[in-house]
Parts: C-alpha cells; structure tokens; sequence
C-alpha cells in the first residue's frame, strides 16, 4: 500500500468522513509530513501494518480499536489528532501548539455539519446579501 492510499484510509478511520478529495489529500499529506517528519510516516506505517491483513478489514471501529492499541498509535496519537482538525477545519497544530492553516477553509468538513457557510467567504457576487432569500 502506497503512502497516499494510507494517509486516504487512515483519514476515513479516524475522521469518519468517506467522501474526502484526492487533490486536497495530497495537500494535507505534505503540509502534516512536513510538519511531523518523523511522527507522520510512522503513524501511516502503523495504519499500514493493520491494513495489508489478508482480508483486507474494513475500515471501521474494529480496525480503530487495534490501531489505538498499538503503541506506534500512541506514540504518534499527536498526529493523528492533527489529521482529524484538518479535514475538519483545514487547520492543525505542530508540537509547540502553533497553528498551520491546510489551504482549503472554504471545504473543511465543519461546514455542511452545522448547516452554516465557512465565515468571510461567499462564492456570490459582492452585495448578494441584500437580497431576502
């Protein structure tokens, strides 16, 4: 299993969210690795490891479960915490607490949950709220 394969996969277990976006993947994949370059390959390699069992599980609590079991998980839960805040809220924190903006606000999975628009964007036209709906 490749890294983009994983890091997909691993963002579904732990997210819960099943519609994510290659392009945006690959933008999370490379702002985090390049945040966590020690503890973001080793979280995947873990997720890895579960993942290649003949049958291949499926990806739900079960397979949650075993990975939170494993000590790499908890060597690394930094991480993964950091891979739910940014599918969610295209933000995340490095180890010293500061926030990382991941690029993509406007589609954080935030949004359509609580029924609202991101904050400060629009995709009409300036003025459109003047307009009653």
């Amino acid at each position: 299993m490749n890294d983009e394969t994983a890091f997909m996969e691993l963002s579904v277990l732990l997210t819960g969210l099943h519609d994510l976006n290659d392009h945006i993947a690959e933008e999370y994949a490379r702002r985090l690795h390049g945040t966590f370059t020690v503890k973001f390959p080793a979280l995947l390699d873990a997720y890895k490891a579960l993942a290649v069992a003949n049958p291949k599980p499926p990806i739900d609590d079960s397979l949650l479960a075993k990975l939170r079991a494993t000590q790499a998980f908890t060597d690394n839960e930094i991480v993964a915490k950091q891979i739910v805040n940014v599918w969610y809220f295209s933000q995340f924190s490095d180890e010293t607490g500061e926030l990382i903006d991941g690029g993509f606000y406007e589609h954080g999975a935030v949004w359509p949950l609580i029924k609202a628009h991101p904050i400060g964007f629009s995709d009409q036209l300036h003025g459109y709220w003047t307009d009653k709906p």
